[in-house]
């Protein structure tokens, strides 16, 4: 379906008398939740890389934070003219049909949109969130509102060219690049070492290809960028240099505490950058495949929580082993020798959930292919794991929590439990004289 033609059914879609509104789980805590769109500038690299032309990078974002008042009405998960950009190239992305996609177009958010910013006095921390690969900044907007109402300015930025159809403030439409240039033959081979190995040293070999093959291949680029871009949002947030319109809400805000979290690509890009800015307190990776060489067999050196779905059952990628002992996660974040030993580092897995449900499609996609796209698990009780459990990571590691708060969140779930690298640990003790 072209573009014109699928944005002629949101529109018929959005008008239907009577059509059913799907219901989004509303936030749960103290606080009422405001809005905001806003777009960062880092004028020290262009938007596209390979364009000259194209002017500075620009970083479309959504921002969610605490607010005055209640919402009463609430707003559109998606407004009309992003809905127009965005639902369309998500069909067009992962070759959705138009009725899957329906529910996006009608699904209201307990949020107010450009609510006052509400205020306390030692402020609230802020997370910086980005979205997975093709995707979309609102791909995470249920976590992102129940993170604001109870206490957190959540910034979702978009990253252009790797995101969903991306409109900027000054028009320009941005186009997702499903192309890309040749790769470096040796990274797919290291990858799939890297899975589905017979044993560590296999896996050892593999990382001096992985390592100088990484840059020469769309992932490599796109990390890169993805780093850089999340880098310069917290720069800005941290020196104070944000966009105006949202100086009202980050006045409100506690800029020595920040967090950084993501969603797949996203949440694979959220350790790296984590470690390298003082104010992170701690990162969240939903289901993310590291790619950072640098955190192979080394520590992260920061609270980390890893959220991984169910790879016994879903296999993240072609070549990852089903075995619940092994994840190839686990060669991550931590020194191998010894794994599985920081207690900041939480590996938890979610049954029944396929690349954690894209998050909020897990409620939003109906139809026969739900589970083939998010898997098996209700939309409710996903969306309930994910929030109860990033809740209480953040509370712990950012806010100097209680931890048994992380404890308590897992037990509540029985689709979630804690994962040990039992094959890592056995593999390395063998090693051992």
């Amino acid at each position: 379906m072209g573009f014109s033609l699928m944005s002629m059914a949101i529109a018929a879609w959005a008008t239907v008398a009577g059509a059913a509104v799907p219901a989004l789980p509303a936030p749960d805590g103290k606080y009422a939740v405001g809005q905001i769109r806003a777009e960062f500038v880092d004028s020290s690299r262009r938007l596209d890389a390979g364009d000259p032309a194209s002017g500075p990078r620009r970083l479309p974002a959504v921002v969610w934070y605490p607010a005055k008042g209640r919402v009463a009405d609430g707003a559109a998960y998606l407004q009309g003219d992003v809905a127009a950009v965005t639902v369309p190239a998500i069909a067009r992305n992962f070759r959705y049909a138009a009725d899957e996609l329906q529910s996006m177009t009608t699904a209201r958010m307990a949020v107010r949109l450009g609510a006052s910013p509400a205020r306390r006095v030692d402020g609230f921390p802020v997370v910086v969130f980005s979205h997975g690969f093709f995707l979309y900044p609102e791909q995470n907007s249920v976590l992102a509102a129940r993170l604001a109402s109870h206490g957190y300015i959540v910034v979702s930025i978009a990253h252009p060219r790797d995101a969903t159809d991306i409109r900027l403030e000054d028009g320009r439409v941005i186009a997702t690049q499903i192309a890309s240039e040749g790769d470096d033959p040796r990274f797919a081979k290291a990858l799939q070492a890297l899975a589905g190995g017979a044993d560590i040293g296999v896996r050892r070999e593999a990382l001096a290809g992985y390592d100088s093959a990484l840059a020469g291949t769309r992932i490599g680029r796109s990390f890169i960028q993805w780093r850089d871009d999340t880098l310069a949002v917290a720069k800005a947030i941290l020196d104070g240099n944000e966009p105006g319109v949202l100086r009202d809400v980050l006045v409100g805000a506690d800029r020595s505490r920040l967090a950084f979290a993501g969603m797949s690509f996203g949440g694979a890009t959220s350790a790296t950058t984590c470690r390298l800015v003082d104010a992170c307190r701690a990162a969240v990776n939903l289901d993310g495949q590291n790619f950072d060489p640098a955190l192979y067999d080394r520590p992260v050196g920061r609270p980390l929580l890893l959220m991984l779905s169910d790879w016994t059952r879903y296999s993240l990628f072609e070549g990852q082993p089903r075995d619940p002992d092994f994840s190839p996660n686990d060669l991550a974040y931590e020194s191998w020798s010894a794994t599985g030993e920081d207690r900041d580092v939480v590996r938890v897995r979610v049954d029944g959930i396929r690349h954690l449900g894209f998050t909020d499609l897990v409620t939003l996609l109906d139809g026969p292919k739900r589970e083939e796209r998010v898997g098996e698990i209700a939309g409710d009780e996903a969306l309930a794991v994910i929030g109860d459990l990033v809740l209480a990571f953040l509370d712990t590691h950012v806010r100097d929590g209680d931890a048994t708060g992380i404890d308590r969140a897992i037990d509540r779930h029985p689709a979630l439990g804690r994962h040990v690298p039992a094959r890592l640990k056995g593999w390395m003790g063998a090693e051992r004289p």
